[in-house]
């Protein structure tokens, strides 16, 4: 295992392909400031460089994924261009994690709230416990959802749930989450960790290059029409099928044995 040393507010682990992301101010419930900003950017860079790293699992430090942005480090008034540079820069991690072609596992351990809640529900897979709670909160401080939350609330739940959700500003517990497809699963918590990590490690197994690519064609099929994606999907497949994951996937089908994929 590999553990960076360079930040503050965060950890990064690297271990048999996964990395894992651990928001790191227990004693704020992880609440997101200007240093975690800049060092969350700094991690994502370092993680989609990084060749090695084929999973990346997000999760909070103690009793809590995130609660949002740090109320205490706002306080001060801000300029409308300091408003945006923040908010710009919170909406730069969300589209890293969009963009990285890597799956991207949030692990949610407690409560996210506000952009904290953005930035698990933007993960391809949400795993939950069952104490955590998921809150859009932002209107309870007159603002609009940020973090990518406009746009990805409703299409993981529908736009009227969505905006009931944003307008009420109420808490959502795991199971809930799950029963209306804002998350794809809660367990109890003594459990996460343990399907957390065999989740992770049979996505680090699995072909990352397809991973990627499916994850690309996935979002942006979001805003295409039907006759749209096929074509797409008609061009990449005939590029998939010239790697070596493509020619190992078929050769253990035909050999029965599990495939050994190595992400070319």
């Amino acid at each position: 295992m590999t553990l960076s040393q360079d930040y503050r507010t965060i950890m990064l682990e690297k271990k048999g392909g996964i990395a894992t992301l651990t928001l790191n101010r227990p004693e704020k419930y992880n609440a997101l400031n200007r240093t975690m900003s800049d060092e969350l950017t700094k991690a994502m860079s370092d993680i989609t460089g990084d060749r090695d790293v084929r999973v990346l699992v997000i999760t909070g430090a103690g009793s809590a994924f995130c609660a949002g942005a740090d109320v205490e480090s706002l306080r001060e008034e801000m300029t409308p261009i300091q408003v945006w540079t923040w908010t710009r820069e919170t909406g730069n991690i969300i589209l890293s994690m969009a963009d990285l072609e890597k799956p991207v596992i949030a692990k949610v351990n407690g409560v996210a709230a506000g952009v904290g809640c953005s930035l698990a529900l933007n993960a391809d897979i949400i795993i939950a416990s069952e104490i955590a709670k998921f809150n859009l909160v932002f209107s309870r401080a007159g603002l609009i959802c940020d973090g990518g939350s406009s746009f990805n609330v409703a299409r993981l739940v529908g736009p009227a749930k969505a905006k009931e959700l944003y307008f009420t500003a109420r808490s959502v517990e795991a199971q809930e989450a799950e029963r209306i497809g804002l998350i794809n699963r809660a367990i109890p918590a003594g459990q996460l960790d343990e399907e957390v990590n065999k989740l992770a490690e049979q996505l680090a197994n699995g072909p990352i290059v397809a991973f990627g690519i499916a994850k690309k064609i996935i979002n942006k099929g979001l805003n295409m029409d039907l006759s749209a994606v096929l074509e797409l999907e008609a061009a990449v497949q005939t590029v998939i099928e010239t790697t070596e994951d493509f020619k190992e996937g078929v050769n253990a089908f035909l050999q029965k044995r599990n495939p050994k994929f190595r992400g070319k």
